[in-house]
């Protein structure tokens, strides 16, 4: 698919879709003109409360899902150097027996 077909596609919607958009557009228009202005300021700040008690809530189960994140995942795996000793605290066999590099 070329950039060409690809923006007519784009450009070119179902004309039955047009149709049904242009039609809802015109009736919220319609809708609001019916209302007085005390009601569409009233309900314009209903609006505005959901809209912030919604991204309260999205808030509240992102910090959830981080939670979750660093609780879950790589720390619940066992931790594979729990019997292992130190290198720093073992003895060196090899560095006292001598070899090509250590003499």
């Amino acid at each position: 698919m070329s950039i060409k077909d690809f923006l007519k596609k784009s450009f070119s919607k179902d004309p039955e879709f047009q149709a049904a958009a242009k039609e809802r557009k015109i009736q919220r228009i319609l809708d609001e003109r019916e209302k007085g202005s005390n009601e569409r300021e009233l309900e314009r700040f209903r609006e505005e409360q959901r809209q912030v008690l919604i991204k309260k809530r999205l808030d509240t189960i992102r910090k959830m899902k981080t939670r979750q994140a660093f609780k879950s995942g790589i720390m619940d795996t066992t931790n594979i150097f729990k019997n292992h000793k130190s290198i720093l605290t073992e003895d060196h066999k090899i560095l006292n027996e001598g070899n090509m590099f250590f003499k």
